[in-house]
């Protein structure tokens, strides 16, 4: 019977794969997802692309992923869940209830100042995508109604019967939103580049909108 040697790491031969093998592959998609969307943005890549990125092949993304938008989901999804944990640390915080809304906006700034891929995902994930991920819509709707609900504390019954609850709400997260990517679009320059720097910006910011409504 002749001698057949087999490949082996031995003689320098390794088998070939014939599969995919990896640790924790749903993460190592996902941290591959921020990394193409910090370079090309939420839709500049494909799930082609994140399997190269995490070094498995092409299929192996549909263990985890039926396509790109499913992947996407679980991005903004994770987004979500830091961000409602983020903005109950800074809320815990606060001395009062006005305080405590305030804190909030900040750490949602800051949220984005950090998590600059993640903000971006979730932020361009229209309500009827959402809807179609079930777990994406509870988180999200849970950081919502947590800053909801700080802001309608903070204002009380009285500025309410003037100001309707969804004015307040919206006119509040327009201007943390539009601080966010001022911030990480380089709009506020080194300020955003130091936290110590832009944590107080904002707060001050938001602490001259709370008085210019309470002199109307």
């Amino acid at each position: 019977m002749p001698n057949i040697k087999r490949p082996s790491k031995a003689n320098g031969v390794r088998p070939r794969r014939t599969g995919y093998h990896h640790g924790d592959l749903r993460r190592a998609l996902l941290e591959a997802t921020l990394q193409l969307v910090a370079t090309n943005g939420p839709e500049g890549f494909t799930l082609r692309a994140a399997a190269k990125l995490a070094q498995v092949s092409d299929a192996a993304p549909y263990h985890h992923f039926a396509d790109k938008e499913a992947l996407l989901a679980s991005v903004a999804e994770e987004g979500f869940q830091k961000l409602h944990a983020e903005l109950e640390q800074a809320g815990n915080g606060a001395s009062d209830a006005e305080e405590r809304a305030r804190a909030m906006g900040v750490a949602y700034v800051l949220f984005a100042v950090n998590h600059p891929s993640h903000f971006r995902v979730m932020v361009t994930r229209p309500l009827a995508q959402q809807a179609k991920h079930v777990e994406l819509a509870k988180t999200a709707a849970a950081a919502f109604n947590l800053v909801r609900d700080a802001l309608i504390s903070a204002v009380g019954e009285r500025q309410l019967q003037r100001v309707p609850a969804e004015q307040l709400i919206y006119t509040s997260w327009a201007l943390v939103h539009g601080l966010a990517f001022l911030a990480i679009d380089g709009h506020l320059g080194p300020i955003a580049q130091d936290s110590s720097r832009l944590g107080p910006f904002v707060h001050a910011i938001l602490s001259a909108q709370g008085a210019d409504k309470s002199c109307t």
